[in-house]
C-alpha cells in the first residue's frame, strides 16, 4: 500500500496573499501557530512560500535595507530584497517546493529531506493550493496497527517470493520473518521489499537455506 499526500496532507491551510503586509503575514502565522505559510496569487496558485526566517531578516539585518554590493552573489540579494520587503511577494521565497496530491508519502519525504524543508504545499495541475504536508503528517504511516503491516508484509512475500515454510511477527512495527529459503542469497532482497511496507521500523530474518551463494558474504539487518 502506498498512501497518497491527498490521505495525510491538511486542507485548512492558512494562507497568504502576495499583496498581504508585513505586519499581518506575522499575525498570520502567530495566529496558526505555524512558521510558514504559502503565498498565493488571485486565481489560488501559489507562487511562493513565506517563513519566519524571511520575516526575520528585518530584525537581524535591518542594514541590509538597501543596494547590495555589485558583487554580491544571489543569496546574499535575496536577503536585501526580504529585508527591505514590506508585502508577502518581496519577503517570500520563490519559487515554491510543492508536491502534487497524488504523489506518495515516500516520494513527499524524499522531497522534504533533500530540500531540507518541513512543509509542502499540495497544488493541482494547474498549480492551485489543496492543502499542505507536514513532516508530521508524513510519519502518520508509522501509526499503523501491527496486524495491518502483518497482512501487507505476508502480501509482498506471497507475491515477490516463492516460499513455502515461513512466520512474520510484527511488534511496534517490527518485523521478523522465520523460514527458510533456496539460496542464501534470497535474503537481502526479502528484508528489501519487507522493508518498503508502509509502518515497517525494521527487520530481521531468522532463516535457513539449502544453498550458500553468498561466498561468505555478510547480511546486516535492514
Amino acid at each position: 500500500m502506498d498512501t497518497k499526500v491527498e490521505a495525510v496532507m491538511t486542507t485548512d491551510v492558512a494562507i497568504v496573499p502576495e499583496h498581504m503586509p508585513f505586519r499581518q503575514i506575522v499575525n498570520v502565522l502567530r495566529r496558526h501557530a505555524v512558521n510558514a505559510a504559502p503565498v498565493v496569487r488571485e486565481d489560488g496558485t501559489v507562487s511562493g512560500v513565506v517563513s519566519t526566517t524571511d520575516l526575520l531578516l528585518k530584525e537581524a539585518d535591518p542594514t541590509a535595507a538597501g543596494d547590495p554590493h555589485p558583487f554580491a552573489g544571489p543569496r546574499r540579494r535575496s536577503e536585501v530584497r526580504k529585508s527591505a520587503g514590506t508585502e508577502a511577494a518581496d519577503l517570500m521565497t520563490a519559487p515554491a517546493v510543492t508536491v502534487a496530491p497524488d504523489a506518495t508519502v515516500e516520494e513527499a519525504a524524499r522531497i522534504m529531506r533533500r530540500k531540507h524543508i518541513s512543509r509542502l504545499p499540495v497544488v493541482d495541475a494547474k498549480g492551485r493550493l489543496v492543502g499542505i504536508v507536514s513532516r508530521t503528517d508524513v510519519l502518520r504511516v508509522y501509526d499503523r496497527p501491527d496486524e495491518e503491516i502483518r497482512e501487507d508484509v505476508l502480501k509482498e512475500v506471497q507475491s515477490q517470493f516463492a516460499l513455502d515454510r515461513y512466520a512474520v511477527r510484527v511488534d511496534n512495527g517490527r518485523v521478523s520473518i522465520e523460514g527458510a529459503v533456496d539460496r542464501r542469497s534470497v535474503i537481502p532482497a526479502l528484508l528489501y521489499r519487507i522493508r518498503r511496507v508502509e509502518g515497517v521500523v525494521s527487520a530481521e530474518a531468522q532463516m535457513t537455506w539449502e544453498v550458500d551463494d553468498t561466498y561468505g558474504e555478510h547480511y546486516p539487518t535492514l
